[in-house]
């Protein structure tokens, strides 16, 4: 049980990688960054965008690709985090339209 869960958590961070970390996807694109927390939305998911160079837009870009890979329309930053030269968008993905 315990190596299964390492090994789909394992997966889950291949695919996050895959995606395109400094430019938007088809999927990205469709989600839109709101500045307050939306009502009457279903939360799908809590996402963390990362820019090694320091780039809160870029981490931003990287969260919104994540978001939309799980069918997200909307995107709520919860919190953004600077690590040395990382930047980190730490967000809610929701399902409002």
């Amino acid at each position: 049980m315990k190596r299964n869960l390492s090994i789909i958590a394992l997966m889950a961070l291949l695919a996050s990688c895959a995606l395109p970390m400094d430019e938007l996807t088809s999927n990205g694109e469709e989600v839109k960054v709101v500045m307050t927390k939306p009502k009457d939305c279903k939360p799908v998911g809590k996402f963390e965008g990362r820019n090694e160079e320091g780039s809160m837009e870029l981490a931003t870009v990287h969260a919104r690709n994540l978001a939309g890979e799980r069918d997200a329309d909307t995107m709520y930053i919860n919190d953004n985090l600077s690590q040395g030269s990382l930047r980190r968008v730490l967000a809610t993905g929701y399902i409002c339209n």
